[in-house]
C-alpha cells in the first residue's frame, strides 16, 4: 500500500470553493428574504394609503356638510337667534373716490 502525499493546493481550492459557494448561497437567501420583506412593506404602505384616502374623502364630505350655507343659516337663526336686519338698520358708508 502506497501512501499518497496530501495535495495542499487541491485542498485549498476545494475549501475556497466551498466557502465561496456557502457565501453565494447565504447572499442569495438574504436577498430573497429582503425582497419578500420589501414586498410586504410595500403592500402595507399601499393599504395604509388607501385607508387614508378613504378617511380624506370622509373628512371632505363632513367639511362640505358643515360648511353648507343652509346649515350655517339654520344654526344662526335657530340656535343663535339671529335675524335679517331691517332696511332702517343698514348703514351705508360713502367711499372716497380714487385719486
Amino acid at each position: 500500500m502506497v501512501r499518497r502525499k496530501l495535495n495542499w493546493k487541491g485542498i485549498a481550492i476545494a475549501a475556497a470553493s466551498t466557502v465561496l459557494g456557502v457565501g453565494i448561497l447565504t447572499f442569495y437567501v438574504w436577498y430573497q428574504t429582503e425582497s419578500v420583506k420589501l414586498g410586504l412593506d410595500l403592500a402595507r404602505g399601499e393599504a395604509r394609503i388607501r385607508e387614508l384616502e378613504v378617511a380624506i374623502e370622509g373628512l371632505e364630505l363632513r367639511r362640505a356638510k358643515l360648511l353648507d350655507p343652509r346649515r350655517v343659516e339654520s344654526i344662526a337663526r335657530e340656535k343663535l337667534g339671529l335675524v335679517d336686519p331691517a332696511d332702517a338698520d343698514i348703514v351705508y358708508e360713502a367711499q372716497d373716490p380714487i385719486r
